[in-house]
């Protein structure tokens, strides 16, 4: 088995340019925005493990087919990493754009340190005590996941302006193409 930048690319820029489907059909428009978040994940990771240089994707899936940057007949060619990156962005963003995931993650992890001091401490900390502790623990990161999840959700509606989102998944497609031949 192998994982190709190529095969990512088009099927993310396809995917990226579900808002030029809207108009055909909203259901297809949907399920290319459903398979583009998980398509999203991959490109991602691979994205990821190519510029890090981490390899860990090679044991799992075998050989990772990336183009070769040296080619002169394509000198763009240099670019298609920030071009995974944006279009990673992309693919998850839109999904994910009306999730409040900063509520819940901090309410979960005050309830956790809550109920970790409570079993790590059994009978120093009351009721009371733990109750301040989880409302300050779940405010500060409240407070430091929603400034985070305001950014990307500016970062992912600019990046799903149907123009935008055209645009990156057209020139995902050109670099797939361009990627695969080289």
């Amino acid at each position: 088995m192998f994982v190709s930048t190529a095969i990512l690319l088009i099927v993310g820029g396809i995917c990226a340019t579900a808002p030029l489907f809207h108009r055909a059909s909203k259901d297809l428009a949907r399920l290319l925005s459903i398979i583009g978040f998980f398509v999203g994940i991959a490109v991602i990771i691979v994205a990821s493990n190519l510029a890090l240089g981490l390899n860990f994707l090679s044991s799992i899936f075998g050989k990772i087919f990336e183009p070769n940057l040296l080619n002169p007949n394509f000198p763009y060619l240099k670019y298609y990493l920030p071009v995974m990156a944006v279009l990673g962005i992309l693919l998850i963003s839109r999904p994910l754009k009306n999730l409040r995931w900063a509520s819940l993650i901090s309410l979960g992890i005050g309830i956790l340190v809550a109920a970790y001091l409570r079993v790590a401490f059994p009978g120093v900390l009351n009721n009371l005590e733990l109750g301040i502790i989880f409302l300050i623990v779940t405010l500060i990161l409240y407070t430091l996941l929603r400034f985070v999840e305001d950014i990307l959700e500016t970062i992912g509606s600019i990046l799903a302006f149907p123009p935008i989102a055209i645009i990156v998944g057209l020139v995902s497609i050109y670099f797939g193409i361009v990627t695969g031949v080289a």
